[in-house]
């Protein structure tokens, strides 16, 4: 028990800091524009990716009281994972249709929050409407990043540090929120089969 205890608040660790580094890494797009991604931008997006995609392992793993930040992670890892692998080692033929595939992990990430928004509310979470407000936003910003690639009003590079930026920060508020959630129902263990221990919020 105190073994994945410890995995939960690693998982709850490194996933709130590689969702602020996608963040930053947001705001390096939007205040260092560029026509094009640059080869420094494209190495940080593929170290971030990388990490962002070994931290959504360790929080799939990791078990936590609610399941409900990480239970998409395995899916979103492996994609963080082939992102950074086709940044590192195919530079060429990926660049070019980089900032589409950015927009459209975001809207994918914003559409999987809904679940996350709907699982939420069927634990009896107030939170619900905030995560789903966020991931409708969410949704929002991947669309107009993608909208902005091809009506040339914005910069590939803005567009999408603003949608990154979002999704950054999104990530890293349920994160922090929905792990450290404590159960607050009786039956709670009963009607969802969990553990019958509460999350301890640090």
């Amino acid at each position: 028990m105190k073994q994945n205890d410890n995995l939960v608040k690693l998982a709850k660790i490194t996933n709130t800091a590689a969702s602020f580094l996608i963040f930053l890494a947001g705001l390096m797009l939007i205040f260092l524009p560029s026509t094009e991604v640059t080869s420094l931008q494209r190495t940080v997006l593929a170290v971030l990716f990388l990490l962002t995609g070994a931290a959504k392992m360790i929080g799939y793993y990791s078990n936590d009281l609610y399941r409900l930040a990480f239970q998409f992670d395995l899916a979103i890892g492996i994609l963080c994972a082939l992102l950074a692998g086709l940044l590192a080692f195919l530079p060429q033929r990926v660049l070019p249709t980089l900032p589409v595939l950015l927009s459209v992990y975001v809207i994918l990430d914003a559409l999987l929050k809904l679940q996350i928004a709907m699982d939420a509310r069927r634990f009896g979470m107030e939170s619900w409407i905030a995560i789903l407000c966020s991931s409708l936003l969410l949704g929002l910003g991947g669309l107009f990043a993608l909208s902005a690639l091809y009506s040339s009003f914005l910069t590939p590079s803005v567009a999408i540090g603003i949608a990154l930026g979002l999704d950054g920060l999104q990530n890293a508020w349920i994160t922090m929120h929905t792990v450290r959630v404590r159960a607050r129902k009786k039956n709670l263990s009963e009607k969802f089969g969990l553990e019958n221990h509460e999350e301890d919020p640090d």
